[in-house]
């Protein structure tokens, strides 16, 4: 499976940026003893010098070119400026200087999309982002749908994420390493996971998960621990009655993760889909759902779901879920 997330795809530039710190000044090192090899005269020093920078400068440029936005006609000078001693300072220059640039730069964007994703009020959006020191533990994580597709694989399977074309250069890597660990539910969902971070939420990684004492199947049930605990709490689930359908209201974040809660739909709105539930969750904070047996009903939640729109902030999808034997599926007419 597929998937696109622009908020893991400005980390993961950031992350590569960061990766290059040391081996930029392994650069600007071997390249100050080219340079004082060959003023002193000390030709060990100096070859050793030259070699390095030769082998280590084109290295640092291919990877930092496509995220630093690098022009072939910066680009390919700064290779050849990589064999002559003094010229090879501008690569370490160059690098370190458009590397400064582009992670403020990064910063600010990876801001914005943590706001959006969130998609909490104006007021969030003037607060300063929480130092990582501030953020929740792991053992508060939540869940997060990252999609919704047919056929994930089955129950509780590991999936394999990558950025999807046209998020990240072709240059950078893509690997599902470096996505954060997701977890394909009930063989619809594909179920991320993040933590509080004060004004923004930020996604579990695999090393937060394992220093944690955590594998991918405990973190999930405690997600939805913690999810059932917002549920009970205050001002806890609320129902919309909006006929010829219901809303529910959470904390603006989770609605839609709400379908992970089997005991909702088994048990707890039985009375009000006999039929089972068709539920619409077009983005990350809206879900309406009414009985399956209700023309009027699915109708008008998939006009709701079309209003959102495919392109809104933390959209999910646009197909309907039909709630049946205890299992979601995709709705089919």
């Amino acid at each position: 499976m597929g998937a696109s997330d622009e908020l893991d795809g400005l980390l993961l530039q950031d992350e590569l940026l960061r990766s290059l710190e040391r081996p930029v000044w392994g650069l600007f090192g071997l390249t100050l003893a080219a340079v004082i090899g060959l003023l002193g005269q000390t030709t060990a020093l100096a070859v050793v010098g030259w070699m390095g920078t030769w082998l280590l400068g084109p290295w640092i440029i291919s990877r930092a070119a496509p995220v630093l936005g690098t022009s072939p006609l910066v680009k390919y000078p700064l290779f050849l400026s990589c064999a002559m001693p003094f010229l090879s300072l501008l690569a370490p220059l160059y690098v370190w200087q458009a590397s400064k640039t582009r992670r403020a730069e990064l910063a600010t964007a990876i801001r914005q999309a943590e706001l959006r994703e969130r998609r909490r009020g104006p007021e969030a959006a003037a607060t300063p982002a929480a130092p990582a020191a501030q953020r929740a533990p792991v053992q508060q994580a939540l869940p997060v749908l990252r999609g919704v597709a047919d056929g994930v694989g089955p129950d509780g399977q590991e999936l394999e994420m990558r950025v999807a074309p046209g998020q990240l250069p072709p240059d950078i890597p893509n690997e599902p390493g470096m996505m954060p660990p997701t977890r394909a539910c009930a063989g619809v969902f594909a179920v991320g996971y993040h933590v509080d971070a004060g004004s923004h939420w930020v996604s579990v990684g695999r090393d937060e998960m394992r220093a944690a004492g955590m594998n991918l199947e405990v973190l999930h049930r405690q997600a939805l621990s913690n999810l059932m605990k917002l549920v009970k709490g205050q001002p806890g689930l609320r129902l919309v009655d909006h006929p010829p359908y219901y809303g529910l209201l959470l904390d603006g974040d989770h609605e839609a993760c709400l379908v992970l809660l089997d005991g909702l739909w088994d048990h707890l709105f039985a009375d009000k889909t006999p039929n089972g539930a068709v539920v619409a969750i077009p983005s990350r904070d809206v879900l309406a759902f009414c009985d399956a047996n209700s023309a009027e009903g699915i109708a008008a939640i998939r006009e709701a779901s079309r209003r959102i729109g495919p392109d809104a902030k933390g959209a999910i999808t646009q197909q309907l879920l039909r709630r049946r034997d205890g299992r979601w599926s995709i709705f089919e007419p």
